[in-house]
């Protein structure tokens, strides 16, 4: 049996964000044959649940990575067999950091985008995912209260959730060095306490320093009992080289960042508008 693990935006899906046919067909008969499919993504659990049932892949049997790592959801229970979460205060922190600098900024809640600042990215983003957002005046007020002290400030009494927030998306209306700036002042406070990855050029994403797809391709090839020579992962962006670099195989989109083309065994003739799936499954699975 192998593993495939793959990326949705930009590697699994079209542009338009469609499967084609000629993947979908690879995948059926992939499946058929024994072998599992492991949907990755940066996507929040809601809208990946969206579209896995869109095509079919809400049933047992099937798992969803999402938040890059941060929640690995099991059809087959219905519930989250792995969730990495990071203090509501420290999602403050940076949040207050990514205002400062005119970028937009959220976090999740459940089912809920929440943000201290309603923007155009916000809108946008809620718009693509498909997920309703909430604005509050604090986000610690809003997630609730609990006197302890904050990973990145700790001798600062903080309030902390019961249940924190996965993971906090910075999207900036400027340039993406603009993002690369603030990621290399961030990592003054942030290095070696929490995991930042860009998932799309104008996206950076703060989360659990365990939370990223490349531990999730180890998490669930231990799952299976599979050794990780029979993994295959694919992706297209900053956010995928972990798996690209933890897979037996490791690919890149034809359509892939460079970065991403840097860390990967194999890069796929065809994008992700013209089979580039199929061409992984018939190369690397058959």
């Amino acid at each position: 049996m192998k593993l495939l693990f793959t990326d949705l935006d930009g590697t699994l899906l079209t542009d338009d964000k469609q499967i084609l046919d000629v993947d979908m067909s690879a995948i059926s008969k992939m499946l058929e044959e024994g072998h599992k499919l492991v949907l990755c993504t940066g996507r929040p659990l809601t809208s990946a649940k969206m579209l896995a049932k869109r095509y079919g892949f809400d049933r047992p049997g099937f798992f969803l990575v999402s938040f890059n790592g941060g929640l690995i959801y099991d059809y087959a229970t219905e519930k989250s067999i792995l969730t990495r979460r990071i203090s509501v205060d420290d999602v403050k922190f940076i949040m207050d950091r990514a205002h400062e600098c005119g970028m937009h900024a959220h976090t999740y809640a459940g089912d809920l985008v929440v943000s201290e600042h309603e923007t155009e990215q916000l809108k946008t983003y809620c718009r693509i995912m498909q997920m309703d957002y909430l604005v509050v005046n604090d986000i610690r007020e809003y997630f609730g209260s609990e006197g302890v002290t904050s990973g990145l400030a700790p001798n600062v009494p903080i309030n902390v959730v019961v249940k924190p927030p996965i993971k906090v998306n910075i999207i900036t209306p400027f340039d993406h060095g603009s993002l690369v700036d603030f990621r290399a002042e961030m990592r003054k406070t942030t290095a070696g306490k929490l995991f930042d990855v860009f998932s799309k050029p104008e996206m950076l994403e703060f989360s659990h320093l365990k939370s990223n797809k490349g531990d999730a391709v180890r998490f669930m090839a231990d799952f299976y009992k599979v050794p990780l020579s029979s993994t295959i992962a694919v992706g297209d962006e900053e956010n995928d080289c972990p798996m690209i670099e933890a897979a037996g195989v490791g690919v890149a989109m034809s359509n892939a960042s460079e970065v991403a083309k840097k860390v990967a065994n194999y890069v796929t003739v065809a994008d992700n508008n013209h089979g580039g799936i199929a061409e992984v499954i018939q190369k690397f699975v058959f």
